[in-house]
């Protein structure tokens, strides 16, 4: 009797494998304001699932170039217009389908920027066997790279930098479509978990690089937190450190002074 129900329910899985219908799905992600992720930044990870049971049904890595600066930037698009090149960055989901089915598609990345993974997901319905590529499933991914460190210098001064990048890796600069002066850059400078300052970087190049500096008056362990903002779009980075003021050494001079003030104080 087992044996039988075991044999049945073999049958059946295998009567629904055999049914099911291979189905291809083009997954890509764009940088908000900016072109297509990929392998110049690390590439994406791209997930598929059933968006009601959650089951993972295929995934892999977004690969591939940022495509067209013309297509996706500079000039008008019209209704209907492919976005991607063949090379432009994507995933191809192949996912086995005996029904229509409501899938989630996630990406999170850029890789080679741990700092500025941002994550994004969409649900759609997919039809066995009516493959969706071409441009494919876009999600549009908001955000900048940011990359901030510290240089620490004599009495107290401290030099800010950052290096920053549009999501795809698209540069910054006065000689590309994405202009400095459209950004706010600043740093935000804390101590024990409390806000000292906050100040303002500048621009100071050639291609993606902003800096300040600044001073401090007490030593003891410092952390930064640094972004870039862009009001028209909401594209936000951030990027932290942390860095240390350290006790400043007497010299000899200023240990005699302090010797002969020692011994002033007594002999007053």
């Amino acid at each position: 009797m087992k044996l039988r129900i075991i044999l049945t329910l073999f049958t059946i899985c295998f009567a629904q494998a055999s049914m099911a219908i291979e189905t291809q799905i083009m997954v890509r992600a764009k940088a908000v304001d900016a072109k297509f992720i990929g392998s110049s930044v690390g590439g994406m990870r791209a997930v598929v699932s059933d968006a009601e049971t959650g089951e993972v049904l295929d995934s892999g890595w977004i690969n591939g170039e940022t495509g067209s600066t013309d297509t996706l930037i500079n000039n008008p698009i019209a209704r209907g217009q492919s976005l991607t090149e063949e090379d432009t960055a994507g995933f191809i989901a192949h996912v086995h389908l005996t029904s229509p089915r409501l899938l989630k598609f996630t990406v999170m990345g850029p890789y080679a920027y741990r700092q500025s993974l941002q994550e994004a997901s969409i649900t759609s319905w997919v039809i066995p066997g009516k493959h969706i590529l071409g441009d494919g499933i876009i999600l549009d991914m908001p955000g900048f790279i940011v990359d901030t460190w510290t240089s620490v210098l004599e009495g107290g001064i401290v030099q800010i930098f950052a290096k920053t990048a549009m999501l795809c890796g698209c540069k910054i600069s006065p000689n590309t479509e994405w202009q400095p002066d459209n950004f706010e850059a600043k740093t935000i400078i804390m101590r024990d978990s409390k806000k000292i300052t906050e100040i303002t970087l500048d621009f100071t190049g050639p291609v993606g690089i902003f800096s300040s500096k600044t001073k401090l008056e007490h030593p003891g362990h410092y952390k930064i937190i640094t972004y870039l903002f862009d009001e028209k779009t909401g594209n936000v980075g951030v990027d932290r450190a942390i860095f240390e003021i350290p006790e400043e050494k007497k010299t000899v001079i200023d240990e005699a002074q302090d010797e002969i003030e020692s011994i002033e104080e007594t002999i007053e």
